[in-house]
């Protein structure tokens, strides 16, 4: 799972807040408790985990009780949008990122800046927080999530390959990836795609799993992206970009070690396709460690944690859905109630348990630079040895934040870019042709002049 908004809370709120994040509602009042509703998605581990956060939170704060309202992702800004027509928008939840900025545009999220910022103490890591034009901040990840290879260790010992490096200095280029893509994948009659023989059409397990949606730490890789750091400057149009685009679509069609969309249903999710041996390597965030780690528990699952290729410089990005706080209109004992709230969610040491799961990672420095902080989350079951290095090291000095973060036309944009690389992982085009023919004069189309 990188907005800003309306109202500031008091600075005597901010204060109680922060020296504790119980004690807050100590000054609210003592008759009913203030109901507040939490609305997120999730599967059913992710749903188990946020019910035990959110059971915790209301035992030990009688003053307040919050309602975890589960609501699809797929139907999700329509719910809401449903919900501030009638005047009943909840009072914290997730929120996809694409879709934030036009609520942050029409002041529907209250400005979370007191709350996430100026406390040395819990200092946030800057590139999780959403902020558009220097403007309010209209969300935190609770969790920082960056990009990651995981894969089956027997496979590689079958194959008489090295494991993936863990160290960024170490990482291999893109050409050493894909040939390791190359001996990992096999057919149904056991040849490997570097292999006299090898047939495309009948691949029993492919070296890595489609990650055309988890593009942008490549693009960064190699200088490129879809967009600058300021949000005002395209870059998919520059060569850096396109090159790497066609590269992985040279991943399914030339080198044939990645599944192409039409195989997509044959391929399970990342710890089953690891289980299964239906893939030897996933490129994917640090939240399929929840899974990952029940499937080693229960299924006994050996499985591993590499840094990403690179082009010209190790990268990865970060993902993290918000969590906000709606602008409804409510005022005194209601406001500071939500201000408890997110306050305790926001802190990784009451959502130690996620993390511990694998769910989430800490969205604050201190946790990628203290010793007894970083022991106390990775010491578990379910953290290979090499987490540290690989996702710890990894998180802290090579991530390029997320446009998702601070670019205000994510998704008026995305409506326009991912249908058009559609057709370069359908290879119906190249790179150079999806992007020259299709995305810039779309782009140009919708935004005018505001981009060049």
């Amino acid at each position: 799972m990188k907005g800003r908004l309306k109202d500031a809370c008091h600075v005597v709120t901010l204060l109680a807040a922060f020296s504790c994040s119980g004690c807050l509602f100590a000054s609210v009042g003592t008759n009913d408790p203030v109901e507040l509703r939490f609305t997120y998605w999730g599967g059913p581990l992710e749903r188990e985990a946020v019910e035990t956060l959110i059971s915790t939170f209301n035992n030990e704060h009688p003053g307040i009780q919050v309602r975890a309202q589960l609501v699809p992702i797929n139907s999700y800004v329509e719910k809401m949008n449903v919900m501030a027509a009638s005047k009943t928008l909840p009072d914290v939840g997730y929120f996809p990122e694409g879709s934030l900025y036009p609520w942050v545009e029409n002041g529907m999220l209250r400005d979370l800046t007191p709350l996430l910022t100026g406390n040395e103490a819990n200092e946030k890591l800057d590139y999780t927080l959403y902020q558009f034009h220097d403007g309010p901040i209209a969300g935190g990840s609770v969790a920082n999530e960056v990009i990651n290879i995981y894969y089956n260790k027997q496979l590689f010992a079958e194959a008489g390959v090295e494991l993936p490096p863990t160290k960024a200095e170490e990482a291999w280029s893109w050409d050493e990836f894909v040939e390791v893509a190359k001996r990992l994948t096999v057919d149904r009659n056991g040849r490997r795609a570097n292999e006299p023989g090898f047939d495309e059409n009948r691949i029993e397990t492919y070296g890595v799993s489609n990650f055309t949606g988890w593009i942008d730490s490549f693009l960064f890789s190699n200088g490129g992206g879809f967009v600058d750091e300021t949000g005002k400057q395209l870059l998919i149009d520059q060569s850096e970009s396109i090159e790497v685009l066609q590269h992985v679509a040279d991943l399914m069609y030339v080198h044939h070690v990645m599944p192409k969309p039409s195989d997509l249903s044959t391929v399970p999710a990342t710890d089953t396709a690891l289980l299964t041996k239906r893939v030897a390597m996933a490129v994917d965030g640090q939240w399929a460690m929840q899974e990952l780690g029940r499937a080693s528990v229960e299924d006994g699952l050996d499985f591993g944690i590499g840094v990403l290729p690179y082009f010209e410089q190790p990268a990865t990005t970060n993902y993290g859905t918000p969590i906000v706080a709606f602008e409804t209109g409510k005022e005194g004992e209601h406001r500071q109630a939500v201000d408890t709230f997110l306050t305790y969610i926001m802190d990784p040491e009451n959502v130690l348990m996620l993390i511990n799961e694998g769910l989430w990672m800490p969205n604050e420095t201190a946790w990628y630079e203290d010793r007894e902080k970083i022991e106390r989350w990775i010491d578990t079951p379910i953290h290979p040895p090499e987490y540290e290095e690989a996702v710890i090291d990894w998180a802290k000095d090579y991530v390029v934040q997320n446009p998702n973060y601070f670019w205000d036309d994510r998704q008026k944009a995305g409506d326009i870019i991912s249908p058009a690389l559609d057709q370069l992982w359908l290879n119906n085009k190249t790179a150079e042709e999806v992007v020259h023919e299709d995305i810039m004069p779309r782009m140009k189309r919708q935004f005018g002049d505001k981009y060049e």
